[in-house]
């Protein structure tokens, strides 16, 4: 109501200066409507004026409000991800019973399996698993970081044991740091960045493996937490992902050799033996944290994000708008997150027969078929006033082609959607049980499956009043990375906008970064392929001297790495280098990565 009162006393204000320039240039008209100098005794005229005043002012308002819904809908097709709530995620590990589960070799569970909370009633939260478990008959024995005082240096030792009657052949060992931030930061520098040797030890045996062998995890484009949401970007699902939940990175892969096999409680253990650097000085302050509940297998992100089909509904010609409801008995509880399909099922000479309804905002062609419905569907989020407080819910509308033929029987539309449970698995204080945190369908028996990490709450868009800001932001931004001198502010406003917490530490380490450089090159995208000959761009990022102090620097740069890889040029690529100020031995050249399009 404030708002509408300041609208009011500024139209107002308009009427009575604009009056009182109508009446210098109309004396006559302007005496005969009894104004004088932009006033009037009248007390008619005065109401109609002031009436008038409210009327313009309430759609001078509305008018206003109405530019963010605009801006929405525009988002909706280039940056989904700034109008949807991001769902509660968490970090779980999957153990395998290593009597009852009958695993004797590898097995996989696959991305989007489905799990189900133990103690949530009446409808257990669901969580869905955003990358695949390879589960390994394998134990993680024993952890150790120790300072080798003779060789004057820092190694990690990790000893495994292989269960009773099974094999491990050359796979890939998926690793899970997990522990305080400082910890795990430090720990993944030095595994990603600073082995000065590799050494596998087997039943004897020694051989020795490439630093190459050990691989970051979350980068690609099938590791994104919200894959499902395919008009989001890589680029800009790569930096949600880091801001949004940073854990997911905290994953390393490491590649056993070819000729590798243990089986039958054999052992096995990798000694990482570090380089010595002005880095080494904080492995002393970690040496505490580093042992075997470090180090977790068998681990994914899970999201709270599953699929689930909404309470069906008639097309009415009286009605403009639906209100999705995932389900009538249990409405508290879920949320719809995404609409991915809508259908409709009409009686056509006594058979039913269903029809798929495309999305309003992705028509490119005219689908006039026999099998297009005429018509087509937008979906909406929108915020209800009620008694317990604000609701938001999702709505769907349908328009009509002009040549649409109207059905005489009713028309039932069917929608498939993303739900979530809303706040409600954050808030719960049953996660860490003892005999695990959720169930699952998967087909491997005996699994105990534990939350590592308590699910975030969600994260809600950001309000009306900043997403046009946020929307002149990703238009200016999304193709003008590199600019020169300008470069660096820009590398920062990107950083910063997806920032949705405002977690200082990003805001901090983001604030460090000092110059951005870059100039053409010519290189082999593949080192022995003289053919792979190709141009591209050299950029050199500088930080401040104090990011020296700053765990995350490294995941920093390596997410900056593949940020650029991104946003290189058709049938090009990107090199990256990586220093800090006045500090020689931080310099890192990164590999050449191609460009996400080449020419066919």
């Amino acid at each position: 109501m404030n708002r509408l009162l300041s609208y009011y006393q500024k139209e107002l204000n308009f009427l009575k200066q604009h009056g009182k320039i109508f009446a210098s240039r109309y004396p006559k008209i302007a005496r005969r409507l009894g104004i004088v100098e932009g006033e009037t005794e009248d007390p008619h005229i005065s109401r109609l004026i002031e009436s008038f005043a409210l009327l313009t002012s309430r759609i001078h308002q509305r008018l206003d409000d109405d530019m963010p819904e605009l801006v929405n809908d525009l988002l909706a097709i280039l940056a989904p991800q700034f109008i949807k709530p991001l769902p509660s995620i968490c970090i779980v590990m999957v153990e395998p019973d290593p009597i009852h589960s009958g695993l004797t070799g590898k097995n996989t569970l696959a991305t989007d399996t489905a799990l189900f909370f133990r103690h949530s009633t009446p409808v257990p939260y669901q969580f869905q698993t955003v990358y695949p478990v390879t589960l390994l008959p394998i134990y993680l024995k024993d952890a150790l970081l120790h300072y080798d005082r003779d060789a004057l240096n820092w190694y990690l030792k990790l000893s495994f044991q292989v269960w009773s009657g099974a094999t491990i052949n050359n796979d890939t060992i998926r690793i899970y740091l997990n522990g305080p931030d400082n910890a795990v930061n430090t720990i993944y520098t030095f595994l990603c960045s600073e082995i000065k040797s590799l050494i596998l030890n087997q039943e004897g045996k020694s051989s020795l493996l490439s630093p190459t062998d050990i691989k970051p995890v979350g980068f690609s484009k099938k590791e994104s937490l919200l894959i499902k949401e395919p008009k989001i970007s890589p680029v800009h699902n790569l930096l949600m992902d880091y801001f949004w939940f940073p854990q997911k990175f905290h994953f390393i892969d490491i590649q056993l050799p070819s000729d590798f096999c243990v089986k039958n409680n054999g052992l096995f253990e990798m000694k990482f033996i570090f380089h010595n650097n002005q880095l080494t000085e904080s492995l002393g302050e970690i040496t505490d944290l580093i042992n075997s509940d470090f180090f977790r297998l068998h681990c994914t992100p899970a999201i709270n994000l599953f699929p689930l089909r909404a309470e069906p509904f008639i097309l009415e010609d009286s009605k403009a708008e639906y209100p999705v409801i995932p389900d009538t008995r249990h409405q508290s509880q879920l949320e719809v997150w995404s609409v991915q399909k809508v259908s409709v099922q009409r009686n056509i000479n006594n058979s039913v027969q269903q029809f798929d309804i495309m999305p309003l905002l992705e028509r490119h062609t005219d689908n006039s078929t026999d099998e297009n419905p005429g018509l087509y569907w937008q979906s909406f989020r929108r915020e209800n006033l009620m008694l317990k407080g604000l609701e938001k819910k999702q709505y769907i509308a349908f328009s009509e082609q002009p040549n649409r033929e109207v059905s005489s029987a009713p028309e039932v539309v069917t929608i498939n959607a993303l739900c979530t449970n809303q706040y409600l698995p954050s808030k719960t204080q049953y996660f860490g049980n003892p005999d695990g945190d959720f169930d699952t369908d998967a087909p491997v028996a005996s699994l105990k499956i534990t939350a590592l990490t308590h699910p975030t709450p969600p994260v809600e868009p950001a309000s009306k009043n900043s997403v046009r800001w946020r929307f002149l932001s990703q238009l200016s931004l999304s193709h003008q990375l590199f600019n020169g001198d300008e470069g660096v502010k820009k590398l920062k406003e990107i950083l910063t906008l997806y920032n949705f917490n405002n977690r200082s530490s990003n805001s901090h380490l983001v604030s460090l970064i000092q110059s951005l450089d870059y100039q053409p090159i010519t290189a082999r995208l593949i080192s022995n392929d003289p053919h792979s000959l190709a141009r591209g761009i050299d950029l050199i990022i500088t930080f401040k001297h104090d990011a020296i102090k700053e765990p995350e620097y490294y995941m920093l740069c390596c997410l900056l790495d593949h940020l650029f890889a991104l946003y290189a040029p058709v049938n090009s690529f990107t090199r990256l280098t990586t220093c800090i100020a006045h500090e020689d031995q931080t310099r890192r050249v990164w590999p050449i990565r191609a460009a996400r399009i080449s020419w066919l």
